[in-house]
């Protein structure tokens, strides 16, 4: 299989099946994940810095989307 060939089949892939947002899910997936295994033994300060850090991420994903 030739170089251009396997490049079209890649590229025809990522048109059929939005590479990037399966690999978004992939990643959010895989850090709730582990966060909710790490929670039992966080403390109570690193628990409420990530609370707090995952509500910052979530109002500036939207904060473009909000003041438009």
């Amino acid at each position: 299989m030739s170089a251009l060939s396997v490049q079209t089949v890649f590229q025809k892939l990522t048109q059929a099946i939005y590479l990037d947002r399966v690999l978004k899910i992939i990643g959010v997936a895989g850090f709730v994940f582990t966060y909710l295994n790490a929670w039992r033994n966080m403390g109570l300060g690193v628990k409420g810095g990530f609370i707090c850090s995952a509500a910052a991420w979530f109002v500036g994903a939207r904060f473009s989307k909000i003041y438009r």
